[in-house]
């Protein structure tokens, strides 16, 4: 039995964010030495976000991406991502997805939404847009995933991102997860 971490693009290739958002030049070192050292394998989930709309994007929030045409890339996504997590599934193999909070498509618990207003999220009067909820790919696969008859995977998110992010708490917390 396989033990496989589906994981956000972006946490394999930090150039895959929009402009000015990667905090390193490519894979996100404490994540992979945490997978690497719990002896996981990894699958790289495609980025919704960089296949709809190219490198040279803007912030978004959900409510700009949350359209028909940004939900459908999303399905078509999904349904390769969910015919991998299903195979691995059916051959008894240990299945988990690893999302990055606060985005509006790859978050897992928390979400970047602001109904009033759209763009990059550093607003004047210092209001947050982040908000409790998953982002769209993620609440699309698990919708494709209840679909098959599929179990839910457990899921968590790297928070790298979040105002309140302590890398240390961080790493307990992965580890934590990835040994339960």
């Amino acid at each position: 039995m396989a033990r496989v971490a589906f994981v956000a693009h972006c946490m394999l290739n930090q150039n895959a964010k929009v402009v000015g958002g990667a905090l390193c030049r490519g894979i996100y070192p404490p994540l992979l030495r945490q997978l690497r050292e719990e002896g996981w394998e990894i699958a790289q989930m495609p980025c919704p976000e960089l296949t709809f709309t190219g490198l040279n994007r803007f912030w978004a929030v959900r409510e700009q991406l949350d359209t028909l045409a940004y939900r459908r890339h999303c399905r078509r996504i999904v349904a390769a991502v969910a015919d991998a997590v299903c195979a691995h599934l059916e051959r008894g193999d240990e299945v988990v997805l690893i999302g990055l909070e606060g985005s509006p498509s790859m978050g897992v618990r928390v979400t970047s939404s602001d109904p009033a207003r759209a763009g990059r999220p550093e607003w004047p009067d210092g209001a947050p847009e982040l908000t409790p909820g998953s982002g769209i790919l993620i609440e699309e696969l698990l919708r494709e995933l209840r679909a098959r008859g599929a179990p839910e995977p457990r899921a968590t998110g790297i928070r790298h991102t979040l105002p309140d992010f302590d890398p240390g708490a961080e790493r307990a917390e992965l580890a934590a997860f990835l040994r339960n």
